[in-house]
């Protein structure tokens, strides 16, 4: 409704029909908060029809699964959409497809909604599309920009190739169990009867235990591309061309989890082959997200890179069997990411009016360029310092409960996997730890270069002072109160300092897991570890921040030679900072491993094209027209020659014959006698 109000309504009505929209949006929120309350340690809530039949195949069936994560997931899109809602109000108030952009936040919120509440693979894959077409529709806001229609297009076709291993995946379901409903997946799970490597099943035929195995990596595939996952993370960072809010709302709280959320969905039909390689992908993404932010510029570049490394975090969570701790993540993360972003977008907004006021040029998102905002920007720095440490993981915030609770079914999964002794599963945990050193490192170095130091711009230009730099709007500071509150530790637990007395933890419960390769006791062997290991990892944790923290003030602290070094110079200095400034190169190795040699094959075939195939053709024409040429000339010369030569003769006999034809009796007596008398002569000859 939101989404057909702005597509329908003048453009002159736009503000009141703006705020009317995120009155929909408002009260969708105070729903989702009510159906919360009502799946509180209640049964799920499944309703579904019959969606359509083909003649000799099953019935395909939709409709809605309401359960404690969909009513949980609800709570988080629609709130986090009506705080967005709000805050553009404000910051997009002098846009000139402020409409629009209304517009789409409308449709995405729907597509968002629709992901989480069907019930059917089939049904979320079709939301999930809508998903990728409404975010290609955000980035692209600013297109007459040249980098924003180019970073939605890249944003388009990355999802793309991981939504072909997503298809893949619901083909492989359907073969083999012919639904592809969720709970009813569930079901024929719990029927089949484990064997060798097979089930026999309910469905009358056999199932193949390597089947559900690729089953799985292929759904995995499309949460790869959506949560931009290793090596499909290179979207990501380029999507920030899109206004501040939509990276709030899509690229750092909804679309992005959507990929976690699929595989908690799906998490009953992961068997430990798919589970493994999950972690292992998820570890990966983690540390090279967080190295990649280490040495990015642009304030809302760090928090994408950021993202990545978070989203790693959660699907090695699922990874490694905590799928409660991953959710718990994905919750926590939403909040306080939404958070940083609308406090980036909150200095941008500051140093764009700061811009405009004064008449002044510079890229008021380049971290070089600020410095001392928090005399200036209080409020915005209360927000964007409490949703920092919430990233870090300070004891106290949202962040180190669900952060530790990682860790910690990390640590265990690998105690389990590897049977007490060391081998290659120590890695995803390692993984884990390192990215917690390079997050408070990264996070530390924005918070320095942003608020504390001189202003920049002013050392540039001493003409104009600090002072004229505003705080933003109550609409905007509003939406920072709200999300800042949800970061803090006290509203995830009454222990601040234990994940386990958390309510979230306490409502979420992980399902049983029904895939072969598991042993009777592994769930449970985990779930004991993860609580015995809690102390152990949180002072490693704690000690990793530490180190990381040091290290950031070291370096960036107002004064600091590296800091005096680090705004003079305009590249990187050495191969780990261009490493890391570059994204791993990986868009240099897309260029190189995919992109060159497609050119190569395509310019090859355009040149096999035009050298032979259109020569040929040409040939082949040439020969054509001689022949028809040819062919021309016989029909002129020879066969009409013959007509007209047997019409010239015909006329010409009638010519001669027609003298014969006198119409006198005498003339016709004289040649019938001279006719016999030439018989009689011939006769006798």
């Amino acid at each position: 409704m939101s989404f057909l109000l702005m597509a329908t309504t003048p453009n002159g009505s736009r503000k009141p029909m703006s705020w009317i929209a995120s009155g929909m949006i408002l009260f969708a929120a105070c729903l989702s908060l009510y159906l919360l309350l009502s799946t509180w340690a209640s049964p799920a809530n499944h309703t579904r029809f019959e969606w359509f039949t083909i003649a000799g195949m099953p019935k395909v069936t939709a409709g809605i699964l309401l359960d404690i994560n969909t009513a949980l997931m609800l709570v988080v899109v629609n709130v986090i959409s009506f705080l967005v809602h709000a805050y553009s109000t404000a910051y997009m108030k002098d846009d000139e497809g402020y409409k629009k952009y209304f517009a789409f936040l409308g449709l995405f919120t729907f597509s968002m909604l629709g992901i989480i509440m069907a019930d059917n693979l089939l049904i979320i894959f079709i939301f999930w599309e809508l998903v990728g077409l409404s975010s290609y529709l955000l980035i692209s806001h600013w297109y007459q920009k040249d980098s924003a229609s180019k970073a939605a297009k890249k944003a388009f076709i990355v999802n793309r190739v991981g939504d072909a291993g997503f298809l893949i995946g619901l083909a492989i379901l359907w073969v083999q169990f012919n639904t592809l409903d969720i709970e009813a997946l569930k079901v024929l799970m719990q029927q089949s009867m484990l064997a060798e490597g097979q089930w026999a099943s309910s469905l009358g035929h056999v199932l193949n235990a390597d089947w559900l195995t690729i089953a799985g990596i292929a759904l995995f595939l499309g949460a790869m591309g959506k949560s931009a996952q290793f090596p499909l993370q290179i979207w990501l960072p380029d999507a920030m061309e899109g206004p501040t809010p939509v990276s709030a709302l899509i690229h750092a709280a909804t679309m992005v989890a959507a990929g976690v959320f699929l595989m908690a969905r799906i998490f009953v039909l992961l068997d430990i082959h798919a589970l493994t390689f999950i972690a292992t992908i998820g570890a990966i993404t983690a540390f090279m997200g967080a190295v990649a932010a280490l040495t990015q510029h642009d304030i809302k570049k760090v928090l994408a890179y950021s993202t990545i490394s978070q989203l790693g975090y959660m699907l090695m969570g699922i990874g490694v069997g905590a799928y409660d701790a991953a959710l718990f993540h994905l919750f926590t993360h939403a909040f306080f990411k939404a958070c940083l972003f609308l406090a980036a977008g909150s200095v941008i907004y500051a140093l764009h009016e700061f811009e405009h006021d004064t008449g002044l040029k510079f890229d008021a998102q380049d971290m070089r360029n600020m410095g001392g905002l928090r005399k200036k920007l209080p409020f915005t720095f209360l927000a964007y310092g409490v949703s920092s440490l919430a990233l870090i993981g300070i004891p106290f915030f949202s962040g180190f409960l669900s952060k530790d609770a990682l860790l910690s079914g990390a640590y265990a999964w690998a105690d389990v996997m590897s049977g007490g002794g060391f081998s290659f599963y120590y890695l995803v945990p390692g993984l884990g730890f390192l990215t917690v050193v390079l997050t408070a490192l990264y996070m530390f170095r924005q918070l320095l270069l942003v608020f504390f130091g001189d202003f920049r711009v002013i050392s540039k230009h001493s003409d104009h002072s600090l002072n004229e730099v505003k705080e933003v709007p109550f609409v905007m500071k509003s939406a920072l109160i709200i999300l800042g509150i949800m970061s803090l530790g006290l509203v995830w637990s009454i222990n601040p300092l234990d994940h386990s007395h958390s309510w979230f933890l306490g409502a979420l419960k992980a399902p049983a897991i029904l895939t072969p390769g598991f042993d009777i006791d592994w769930q449970p062997r985990l779930i004991e570890l993860m609580f015995s290991n809690h102390i152990e990892v949180t002072l490693i944790s704690i000690t990793m921040i530490i180190i990381g923290a040091l290290t950031g003030w070291y370096l960036y602290r107002p004064g600091s030679p590296y800091a005096k070094s680090y705004f003079d110079r305009k590249d990187t200095i050495n191969k780990f900072q261009a490493l890391s400034y570059n994204n791993w190169y990986l868009n240099e190795a897309y260029k190189l491993i995919i992109e060159k040699p497609l050119l190569w094959i395509s310019n090859g075939l355009t040149s096999f094209e035009k050298r032979v195939i259109d020569r040929a053709i040409d040939s082949l024409a040439i020969g054509n027209v001689i022949l028809a040429h040819l062919i021309g000339w016989i029909d002129r010369m020879v066969v009409d020659g013959f007509v007209n030569f047997s019409v010239f003769f015909a006329g010409r006999i009638g010519v001669m014959t027609k003298s014969l034809q006198g119409g006198k009796i005498q003339s016709y007596i004289l040649i019938a006698v001279f006719g016999i008398v030439l018989m009689i002569f011939w006769i006798i000859w």
